[in-house]
């Protein structure tokens, strides 16, 4: 019977017949232990199934280490870049800024007191406010009629409305009217201003017919003193006549 040996130390049996049956063998490892060949196969196919498990396992975490490991590293640059940045930006007053920052602190905490006396003030006006709602039922019944009043002043309202509209149109009338009324008054104006020249002309007119009467009145002055002077020999004559 001859047996194959493993560059691993193990030694794989040979077939066995099925008439037969083979005795365990024990094999000698080099460390001078003494295990069957089963055994050690066993613990051989065991090992390399625990070896799968842990690649599994091991390959995997060792990438998220990695990556990980990555992410912290560009996370502590960007800290750093951040930090070396805000070092940068930082104004040297600040700390002057931050004195007249905490001192409008402390007066915005005074204010903020103030508000709150305030505030308890008016919650005292609006609990006095309250027991005064409680005694409003005798006025919200003339609420009532006041509302009813008003109804009515309402209705009397649409009356006026419709008695302002008919006005309107009576306005409307009395326009149309006034402008037929301004139409007739520009006819007289016209026939007033006619009637002036009329009269200009009849002025003019009585003006040279008075002019005719005077020089008529001296025609009659000289012819009646023409007369007088005829009259003298005349009344000599009538002394000598019988009659």
């Amino acid at each position: 019977m001859t047996t194959n040996s493993t560059g691993q130390g193990t030694e794989i049996p040979p077939p066995q017949s099925s008439k037969i049956p083979a005795s365990p063998q024990v094999a000698m490892m080099e460390c001078g232990a003494a295990i069957s060949r089963g055994q050690m196969e066993q613990f051989v196919n065991n090992f390399q199934q625990s070896t799968r498990r842990w690649e599994i396992i091991v390959y995997p975490a060792m990438f998220a280490f990695v990556v990980l490991a990555g992410y912290g590293f560009f996370l502590i640059y960007s800290l750093t870049s951040d930090m070396s940045s805000m070092a940068r930006s930082m104004d040297p007053k600040m700390g002057e800024h931050m004195e007249a920052m905490a001192t409008s602190v402390v007066n915005l905490s005074e204010q903020v007191q103030i508000m709150s006396g305030q505030v308890q003030v008016m919650t005292r006006t609006m609990t006095d406010i309250s027991a005064k709602l409680d005694t409003m039922g005798p006025m919200l019944q003339n609420i009532s009629h006041i509302n009813s009043s008003m109804n009515h002043m309402v209705k009397s309202l649409s009356h006026i409305d419709k008695m302002m509209v008919n006005m309107d149109q009576s306005m409307t009338r009395m326009d149309k009217s006034i402008g037929q009324m301004d139409g007739s008054i520009e006819n007289m104006d016209r026939s007033i201003s006619t009637m002036g020249d009329s009269m200009q002309n009849m002025d003019q007119s009585m003006r040279v017919m008075t002019g005719g009467i005077d020089q008529m009145r001296r025609d009659l002055t000289v012819m009646n003193h023409s007369m007088s002077n005829f009259s003298r020999p005349m009344s000599f004559g009538n002394n000598f006549m019988p009659w």
